[in-house]
Parts: structure tokens; C-alpha cells; sequence
């Protein structure tokens, strides 16, 4: 049974953010096996924002753990918050975005070149209480510029199951996907429909968190013949951003997977209930978790993979953003 400790409540009303913890134990703890804190876990959701108010960055930030994506790279890494002193500290691996990935259809590869991208920055309130983070960033120790992460607001929204089950076809640019009820959770088949992608297909299960936020666990069971990306058995994440399109983030050794799909326009089939339960993609809400699928947005650390795309790891790519905060391998 999973819970939430009483004082990842209190960071939640006061921070604006949440937290989702994975069992019964209160200790939360990242990818890398370090126990994080409430206050960390706090800023976990979905995050929008930018490098030197240029480069848009989607960013996922779960249990200390960020996806983010933009259009040059793929982030993943880890965010700790002082509590003492409200600021940030995000420690991503940049991944160069692989020449395959495609922008129109919101599928991103990163595993190229490698870079270290430390954010420092402030947790501060900017249109909302807590909802930003502001300061700057460094590529390989060498000070590059400024970085600024807002919250999407999709991370409260609810996240049924029934948010998944749709008649009909989800869609990208050339791929399409099909999600089907399974016991508990639900599985998924995705193809690629063009002549230069023929025969990529990839396939897995999805299942719910905590459905009070907007952040599914996947895992990628096969993805095969497909340009990159070719992997087995990885785990991941799923969320709805705010136009209600369903970004995946996925990690595996040195390469991130960002995918972005618009829902079919028919009603959810199963559990009633229009188009998943209670409203845009995300039961009652904007589109939630993961936005782009990003690193910060589209998946990179954290993430829309590569703060600040579709795909990409979701939101700030940088400390905090719904794309780490808590929970497993995001």
C-alpha cells in the first residue's frame, strides 16, 4: 500500500508541489538508492522553462529525480532543495539528441555526445506561491547562463486509469498507438506508420501511482527495428501535459526515449466517463504529468525529456520540475 508522510502533506499545501511515496516505509528514495527528503520530494511534477530565455525546456521532476528535453538535448540527473535556505541544486548529464528523433511527431532519441549541466537556483514565487525556480547554469563547470522552471500546473490533476482507456487511435506525426485495459493496469502497442521508420513497433504496460497526481509508471516491454532507442524491460514514466497529450520518459544506461500522443477525440471506453474520468487528460485537469515528455519537458532529466519539449523530460530540466521528485527511475 503506498502512502504519503504527513510532512510531504504539509510541503505539498505549502509548496504547491507533491509527492508520491512508492510503499509503506516513509524513507523516499531516488534512482541512485539516496533517501531524499519531503522537501525535495515536493518538487515533483511537470515544469516549463528555458535556458537564457531562448531554448524552450520541458521538465519532469519525480522523487529527486529529473527527465528533461529541449531541442538540442536529452537531461537526466538528480535535485535536492535546502529547505534552510530555499535553494535548488540540479545535477544533469546532458545527452545530444540523436539526428533520428523527430520534432514533428514529438519522438525523441537522446544518446549523443555527453555534457554536465549544473543548475543553481531559487525556489520563489513568480505568479504563484513556490511555483518557480530561477537562477543559473553551468556546462562542464563553466559558467554558461541563466535558467528559469514554472510549474505547469497539471501535477494535482488526478490520473485514473480510465484517463488511458480510449476507443480509438492515439496519434504523432506517423505513429500511432493503441492502449487497452489489463487486470489492474493497461497495455500498449505503438507503431511507426511512415516508409523511412517501416517496422518499428514497440509495446508495454502502464499502471497507476498515486492517482491523486498526474504520473503513471510504464515500462517499455519491447521497442524493436526502430531507428534508436531499441530497448527491453525499461522503466519509465507517463503524464498528461496541458493540452491533454500523453508524454512518456524513459531511461536506459546512457539514452533517454521521449514520446509525446494526442488521445483519440472519442469518449474513454471502459470505467465511464468522458474522455478519462473528469476532464483533459487527466482527470479534471490540464494534461498533467509530463507534458512534453521531457527532460524537463519532452524527458530529459526529469521532465516535457530535454527540459522544455514535448517529449521531453518534462519541465525544468533542472531542480525540481515535476520530473523527479519522487519516485523510482524517473
Amino acid at each position: 500500500m503506498q502512502k504519503i508522510t504527513l510532512a510531504a502533506c504539509l510541503a505539498l499545501s505549502m509548496n504547491l508541489g507533491g509527492c508520491i511515496a512508492e510503499d509503506d516505509d516513509d524513507e523516499i528514495v531516488n534512482d541512485q538508492g539516496e533517501t531524499i527528503t519531503d522537501q525535495t520530494a515536493s518538487l515533483s511534477g511537470f515544469w516549463d522553462g528555458q535556458f537564457n530565455q531562448t531554448t524552450d525546456l520541458r521538465v519532469l521532476v519525480y522523487n529527486g529525480n529529473v527527465y528533461a528535453l529541449d531541442e538540442n538535448n536529452g537531461y537526466y540527473g538528480t535535485v535536492v532543495l535546502n529547505a534552510g535556505n530555499q535553494t535548488v541544486v540540479a545535477e544533469l548529464t546532458a545527452y545530444a539528441l540523436n539526428e533520428d528523433s523527430n520534432t514533428e511527431a514529438k519522438q525523441f532519441t537522446a544518446d549523443g555526445n555527453e555534457a554536465s549541466y549544473q543548475l543553481d537556483t531559487q525556489l520563489t514565487s513568480l505568479t504563484a506561491s513556490n511555483d518557480s525556480l530561477f537562477g543559473s547554469y553551468s556546462i562542464d563547470d563553466t559558467p554558461t547562463g541563466n535558467v528559469q522552471l514554472t510549474r505547469d500546473g497539471t501535477w494535482e490533476n488526478n490520473s485514473p486509469l480510465s484517463n488511458l482507456i480510449k476507443i480509438g487511435k492515439w496519434t504523432a506525426t506517423n505513429h500511432e498507438l493503441v492502449i487497452t485495459r489489463a487486470g489492474e493496469g493497461a497495455t500498449f502497442t505503438g507503431v511507426a506508420t511512415d516508409e523511412a521508420n517501416a517496422g518499428c513497433n514497440f509495446r508495454g504496460s502502464l499502471s497507476t501511482l498515486d492517482t491523486n497526481f498526474n504520473l503513471y509508471r510504464v515500462t517499455l516491454t519491447e521497442r524493436e527495428d526502430c531507428p534508436a532507442f531499441n530497448e527491453s524491460n525499461v522503466p519509465g514514466f507517463a503524464g498528461f501535459n496541458k493540452d491533454g497529450a500523453l508524454e512518456f520518459y524513459f531511461r536506459a544506461d546512457n539514452s533517454l526515449l521521449f514520446m509525446t500522443f494526442t488521445p483519440p477525440a472519442s469518449p474513454a471506453a471502459g470505467d465511464g466517463g468522458d474522455a478519462g474520468a473528469g476532464g483533459d487528460a487527466g482527470a479534471g485537469g490540464d494534461a498533467g504529468a509530463g507534458g512534453d515528455a521531457g527532460a524537463g519537458g519532452d524527458a530529459g532529466a526529469g521532465g516535457d525529456a530535454g527540459a522544455g519539449g514535448d517529449a521531453g523530460a518534462g519541465g525544468d530540466a533542472g531542480a525540481g520540475g515535476d520530473a523527479g521528485a519522487g519516485g523510482d527511475a524517473a
